[in-house]
């Protein structure tokens, strides 16, 4: 039992490791407020005024 954690462990860190060096493009919270703000004001322009 012990072995098997071990081993759940090591798989678990290479993965957390790996997906920590990933280069790829980074989308910041900025950006995706952003793009969530113009969705929202998207909407709402597209709404009748009562």
């Amino acid at each position: 039992m012990a072995a098997e954690a071990n081993s759940y462990d090591t798989w678990f860190r290479m993965k957390v490791k790996a997906a920590l060096e990933e280069a790829r493009a980074e989308t910041s919270q900025v950006q995706v407020m952003q793009a969530a703000q113009a969705l929202i004001d998207a909407k709402r322009q597209g709404q009748s005024k009562p």
